[in-house]
């Protein structure tokens, strides 16, 4: 379903001839052979993708120690070796994601039909029929670009961080705009997501991110505090909005699987701190059933209550 070009706040970007200077000749042939590989057989692009995955693994050492960190943090009962594992798998399926990428922005209808499943549909058709607004509550996994392909079956709207390479952003939010979904930039703030959201657009809501303490609560995430936006009770305060949680997994055979959860209730809580732990709570139950696909590559305990830094 198609949404207005001129949705308040949407992010614009514009094809420009800057776009072609030689300096990014390099990004165009990356995406050249990127959409290229959507005319490889599954068992190849694999194969590729594995290849990739062990290089990107030896090759960042610095995202490597951060996902050992996290991992090691969050299961303390795996023992080294399954979590070593983990964080190599992890690279691995990374790579995959990346080519799953592809399918998204250019594969055919059909081909995205075979690479994405959708499931728990009916709780946002719910929800829309009995009239509520809606946001869907995301969390940063290695598939979570996926998420935007939700506007195939309803208007939907989400925040995208610009990019600093203007090809990569070019492309990538056309990719994400191509069934008919809008992004805001993160520096516009709320004001046009929660226009949108009474607009009747369901929206994509990420939180599970260290920004800093300064609009912070701590609550726990696999036992450990963690910073947490609070953000996702006071926009449904804001709106009047249901919170439907969804989810994005890689699957062994290829492709990928969104599912949606009922609802989260009772929510709010009352409480910032009973929001975040909320919401922390039913992340790391997906978490739970894909560990290794979680971005364990961010500084998800960046900011620590007691000052110290895990990261340094």
């Amino acid at each position: 379903m198609k949404v207005a070009d001129d949705l308040p706040g949407a992010y614009r970007v514009r094809a420009s001839l800057k776009l072609w200077a030689p300096r990014y000749w390099p990004t165009w042939i990356g995406l050249g052979l990127l959409r290229l590989s959507l005319y490889l057989p599954m068992r190849i692009r694999a194969r590729i993708a594995n290849g990739l995955g062990v290089l990107y693994y030896r090759a960042n050492a610095k995202r490597r120690r951060i996902a050992a960190i996290n991992i090691a943090l969050c299961f303390p009962d795996w023992g080294p070796e399954r979590q070593h594992q983990a964080v190599r798998e992890h690279f691995r399926l990374a790579a995959h994601a990346l080519f799953h990428v592809s399918v998204l922005w250019w594969g055919s209808i059909k081909t995205i039909d075979c690479c994405l499943r959708v499931k728990g549909l009916h709780y946002y058709e719910e929800a829309h029929a009995a009239g509520r607004r809606i946001i869907v509550l995301h969390c940063h996994a290695v598939g979570l670009e996926a998420s935007m392909a939700l506007s195939r079956y309803f208007p939907y709207v989400g925040f995208v961080k610009p990019m600093k390479n203007p090809v990569l952003d070019y492309v990538m939010t056309r990719g994400r705009e191509r069934f008919g979904g809008r992004v805001f930039a993160r520096a516009s703030g709320l004001k046009p997501l929660i226009r949108a959201i009474k607009a009747g657009y369901g929206a994509s809501y990420v939180p599970d991110e260290d920004l800093g303490p300064k609009e912070s609560v701590y609550a726990p995430f696999f036992g450990v505090p963690a910073a947490t936006l609070p953000t996702l009770g006071r926009l449904v305060r804001v709106t009047d909005a249901v919170v439907i949680p969804c989810f994005t997994k890689l699957l062994p055979q290829g492709g990928c699987e969104l599912w949606m959860e009922s609802p989260l209730s009772p929510f709010p809580t009352g409480s910032a701190e009973g929001d975040a732990a909320f919401m922390n709570a039913v992340i790391e139950g997906a978490v739970q059933q894909m560990p290794e696909q979680y971005l364990w590559t961010m500084k998800r305990f960046k900011t620590r209550d007691d000052g110290s830094s895990l990261y340094d």
